[in-house]
């Protein structure tokens, strides 16, 4: 019994031994690991980043202002009642939507009452054609009797000048000349009170054709105001916003509908100043800038013809107002108040290049890739902006490579592996592989087995490691992580 208490405690003895001389080797091998580390600690390489990058192309390029606009009606009828009262008459196709043909009959309002101003206006018509026509006789018998008043005065004159003769060669008596100088005096007054029947007669006229136009122009009015409670379509087209009801009544002036020119449509959108300037100062102006709508629904774009350009600036709003007639057989799909997008083509642009708008600062800086890999700063004009790409002058660039994306990280003398769009990173050399030495195997093998790294990744790398032969690429990043 003591003889086997004794053995157990000899055993423990020795498990406790092995165990402490395991313990050792572990924390002396961790400090040689942290003592080489230390020592090369200054053999650490250079970082790289791996960015998209592009080369310039320097050709010709036809910039393209998108803009979102509204279509309008470039020809629009009010229709409005003209008097109050009642709709009489009303024509089928007055309803929302309607079409029209020029010279149709839409609408009429009771004409009783202005029928009766008409009839009393041609009754006061022909009362001053009747007066003017008196009034012409009046004048035709005034002259009439201005001529005999004339006559019976040359004769009185006649006889005085006879009796004058007579008294002269003592036949005659100075009664009778007296009384034949009376009777001339008062042929002379008669005349006189004639003419002034023949001016009151001519002044009688003058009234009376005076009076005649004021009556023809009342009938005039009368007809058109009778005239105007009919209302035909002065265009062909459909009608809108349409309000009015057989047998319901209508205010002066009240809008019952609009009328409006399908084939005239227009829309209006609206672009900045510095958009304006450079369509204005093309060849042909603004008005020979290519504008295409596009509607909803619609595969093809609508094309459209710049008309005319805002005169001002509203109030609170920037830019220029156009106004582009729309051309073509899809007109008849929009309508006014449709909400459209726009795209203005501008004149070419000779020797420029297209980049992304996240390749550039907003001063135009852009990072240029030379030949060792390492970026460089250049400085592009920047002409348009174009959605999510600029349109720059780099012909000083041309053929090389910019990074297509900035980060912060990158910057003058920065290391990077380029990789082109829709490519695998760019490698230098074909990859190699690496023998280890003993010493590596161990180190490599201690830092894997200690790293927190998923154990799949872990024992597939031990694996390479145990072999003594690893990649060039796990190398280095095994490398890294340990500091050598």
């Amino acid at each position: 019994m003591r003889f086997f208490r004794r053995g157990l405690f000899g055993l423990f003895l020795t498990a406790l031994t092995a165990g402490l001389l395991i313990a050792s080797v572990y924390v002396f091998q961790n400090a040689q690991n942290e003592r080489d580390g230390r020592k090369r600690g200054n053999t650490v390489r250079e970082r790289s980043f791996t960015v998209n990058v592009l080369p310039i192309e320097v050709g010709i390029i036809s910039p393209e202002l998108t803009a979102f606009g509204e279509v309008v009606s470039g020809r629009t009828l009010e229709l409005r009642a003209a008097a109050s009262g009642a709709l009489v008459e009303m024509s089928d196709s007055f309803r929302e939507g309607g079409a029209v043909t020029k010279g149709e009959l839409l609408f009429a309002t009771d004409p009783s009452s202005a029928s009766a101003n008409l009839a009393l206006a041609e009754t006061d018509l022909r009362e001053a054609e009747a007066e003017l026509s008196e009034a012409r006789e009046a004048l035709v018998l005034s002259n009439d009797e201005l001529k005999a008043s004339e006559r019976q005065f040359a004769l009185r004159m006649q006889a005085a000048d006879r009796q004058k003769s007579l008294r002269k060669s003592g036949v005659g008596t100075e009664a009778a000349l007296e009384t034949a100088e009376l009777s001339a005096s008062s042929a002379e007054t008669a005349a006189l009170g004639k003419r002034q029947l023949v001016a009151n007669a001519k002044a009688r006229i003058n009234r009376a054709e005076t009076g005649l136009v004021r009556r023809k122009i009342n009938v005039a009015e009368a007809a058109r105001k009778l005239d105007e409670l009919t209302v035909r379509a002065g265009f062909d087209g459909v009608l809108a916003n349409v309000s009015g009801v057989l047998g319901g009544l209508a205010n002066g002036n009240e809008r019952l509908a609009e009328l409006i020119d399908p084939n005239a449509l227009e829309v209006a959108f609206r672009i900045s100043s510095e958009q304006f300037a450079n369509l204005s100062g093309a060849d042909g102006g603004i008005k020979a800038a290519k504008v295409d709508v596009h509607f909803t629904g619609l595969s093809v774009p609508i094309p459209a013809k710049v008309e005319r350009s805002s005169a001002a600036v509203g109030e609170g709003l920037t830019g220029r107002e156009i106004f582009a007639r729309l051309t073509g057989d899809q007109v008849a799909s929009v309508r006014a108040g449709d909400f459209v997008k726009v795209t203005v083509a501008e004149p070419a642009l000779q020797g420029v290049s297209k980049i992304p708008s996240t390749a550039a600062s907003s001063s135009g800086e852009v990072l240029v890739v030379g030949s060792d890999n390492r970026l460089r700063t250049a400085t592009v004009k920047i002409l348009r902006k174009q959605g999510d790409d600029l349109i720059v002058r780099a012909e000083h660039i041309a053929g090389e490579r910019i990074v297509k994306q900035r980060a912060p990280q990158l910057g003058d003398g920065i290391l990077i592996e380029p990789r082109a769009e829709n490519e695998k990173p760019v490698l230098e050399e074909a990859a190699k592989d690496v023998d280890l030495t003993s010493e590596q195997q161990v180190k490599m093998t201690s830092f894997v087995s200690d790293s927190q790294m998923p154990d799949a990744v872990k024992q597939r790398m031990l694996k390479s490691i145990e072999t003594g032969t690893i990649s060039q690429k796990m190398f280095d990043r095994i490398s890294d992580r340990m500091g050598a």
